[in-house]
C-alpha cells in the first residue's frame, strides 16, 4: 500500500519578515501535499502533528483546512504538542469530511487501514506534550502495525511489535529503518538543513517501507526563504510582492519603478518590507 507522510507545517506560525507572504506559502505547500496525494492514488495521507499554531489560527484556518482535506484519500491527524487536542482546538471545531480521522487519545489506538495493516495514532492532548506514546505500548494483533505520532526519537519501535512509525517532531528529516520523520515540509528558518517534504512511502507486506521524498515548499520555490533580508536583500524575488494588491505590494512596484540605484533600492526595499511586517 502506499502513504504519503508529512508533519511539521505549522499554518500560521509568525514569521519574522514577509509574515503574510510566507503564510500564504504555507497553505499552498498543503495544497501541494493534498495534490500530490490524489495524483499518486494513496491508500492513506497521515499528518504527525503541529498542523497548525493553536495559539494562532482562526475561523479561517479551520475552514481552510475542512476544505483541503475534503478529498477522495483517507487522512488521518495525529495532533502535536503546538496544535493539541482539547476543548478549544481547531480539531474539535470543524466539521471535517468523513474521510478525514483525527486520533483524539493520549494512547495509541487502532484504525485499519486496509485488510492486515492496522495505524496507531494517538494525540497530544495539552501544549505540554504528555508521557510517550511507546511507553507500556505493545502490539496486540497480528499483520502489519504501523504508528503515527508526535514526539521525540524513539529507539524502541521494533520491541513494541511495531512495524514502521510516521513520525513529526524533528524538524530536521530523519529515516531509519523503524521510522521516518519527514521535517518541516516549507522552511521555518532559513538554516534549516536535510531533504524535507513530503514522504511517499510504500508499505511492503513484511512491514518494510521505501519512500521518496518530494520537495513541495512554496516559500522556497518563490523565494521567500534567504539568510538574511537586510544583509543579502537582491535574494529576494520581490515578483511576488509585485503582484498583491496591498499596500506592501504598491510599496514594492513603487520601489522598483524608481531610479534608485540597485543597491540603495534594494535597501529599502529590504528596510521597507520589515516595517510593514511589523504592523
Amino acid at each position: 500500500m502506499k502513504i504519503l507522510h508529512f508533519a511539521d507545517l505549522h499554518l500560521d506560525t509568525r514569521f519574522d519578515r514577509a509574515g503574510p507572504a510566507r503564510r500564504k506559502a504555507q497553505r499552498d505547500t498543503l495544497a501541494l501535499i493534498v495534490e500530490l496525494a490524489c495524483a499518486q492514488q494513496v491508500d492513506a495521507l497521515l499528518c504527525a502533528g503541529d498542523l497548525y499554531e493553536h495559539d494562532r489560527f482562526s475561523p479561517d484556518t479551520a475552514a481552510f483546512l475542512r476544505s483541503a482535506f475534503d478529498i477522495d484519500v483517507p487522512v488521518y491527524l495525529a495532533p502535536g504538542d503546538d496544535d493539541w487536542y482539547g476543548p478549544q482546538s481547531l480539531y474539535q471545531q470543524v466539521d471535517w469530511s468523513p474521510n478525514v480521522h483525527v486520533f483524539t487519545e493520549e494512547a495509541l489506538e487502532p484504525v485499519e487501514l486496509t485488510d492486515g495493516v492496522t495505524l496507531w495514532g494517538g494525540a497530544h492532548c495539552e501544549p505540554s506534550g504528555g508521557k510517550g506514546f511507546l511507553e507500556e505500548f505493545t502490539v496486540n494483533r497480528g499483520g502489519v502495525n504501523l504508528a503515527l505520532f508526535h514526539g521525540p526519537s524513539p529507539a524502541d519501535v521494533e520491541i513494541t511489535g511495531l512495524d514502521h512509525a510516521f513520525l513529526g517532531h524533528e524538524h530536521t528529516p530523519a529515516h531509519a529503518a523503524r521510522y521516518t520523520y519527514p521535517g518541516n515540509p516549507d522552511p521555518l528558518t532559513s538554516g534549516e538543513t536535510g531533504e524535507r517534504g513530503a514522504v511517499l512511502c510504500t508499505v511492503n507486506p513484511d512491514g518494510t517501507v521505501s519512500r521518496q521524498t518530494h520537495d513541495v515548499s512554496v516559500s522556497r520555490s518563490r523565494g521567500l526563504v534567504v539568510p538574511d533580508v537586510i544583509a543579502s536583500p537582491s535574494a529576494v524575488d520581490h515578483g511576488w510582492f509585485v503582484e498583491e494588491r496591498t499596500v506592501r505590494g504598491q510599496f514594492v512596484r513603487d520601489v522598483l519603478a524608481s531610479s534608485l540605484e540597485p543597491a540603495t533600492r534594494d535597501r529599502v526595499l529590504a528596510m521597507g518590507l520589515a516595517a510593514l511586517e511589523e504592523r
